[in-house]
């Protein structure tokens, strides 16, 4: 049996990538490495919101990052993160001729066990199980109702 996976860590994979823009921000850099202006300017947001997601993304493992001159590049270490993105993109999403709902599967028994079925289905129950006693009925287990009681009686 495999062990358990270590949840805390996955827990932590999960929650850094519980953001659009740092989906899109993983994405991008599982082609490369990026700068952190090259990132502001191809997803039209801030420097300041891009870098606060990529510690969020360093912090859990996902993306390591090094100084390059006067800028910070970043890159992908984890690569399986952008197939977690796929695999949640397509969770739960209908895709005719490739989904079927499946109500009831039908496997025929082996032919000895048919046979056997069928005669037993045909024969009484006391040639099947002629060691068994009959059961005695079972006693009604709710209380009987009161008498009525007569005017006479003191009561």
């Amino acid at each position: 049996m495999d062990p358990l996976p270590d949840l805390d860590t996955a827990t932590k994979v999960i929650g850094a990538l519980d953001s659009r823009l740092r989906m899109e921000i993983v994405l991008r850099l599982s082609d490369r490495e990026h700068y952190v202006h090259e990132l502001v300017v191809e997803l039209g947001k801030s420097q300041p919101l891009i870098s606060q997601h990529l510690r969020v993304l360093k912090k859990s493992g996902l993306v390591d990052s090094r100084r390059r001159g006067r800028e910070m590049v970043y890159r992908l270490i984890q690569p399986v993160a952008p197939e977690i993105i796929e695999l949640a993109a397509h969770t739960g999403v209908d895709r005719p001729g490739q989904l079927t709902t499946v109500t009831r599967i039908d496997v025929p028994a082996p032919p000895e066990e048919q046979i056997q079925r069928q005669a037993v289905a045909h024969t009484p129950a006391a040639a099947v199980a002629p060691d068994l006693e009959p059961q005695e009925p079972i006693p009604d287990p709710s209380p009987a109702p009161p008498k009525p009681q007569s005017p006479s009686d003191p009561g």
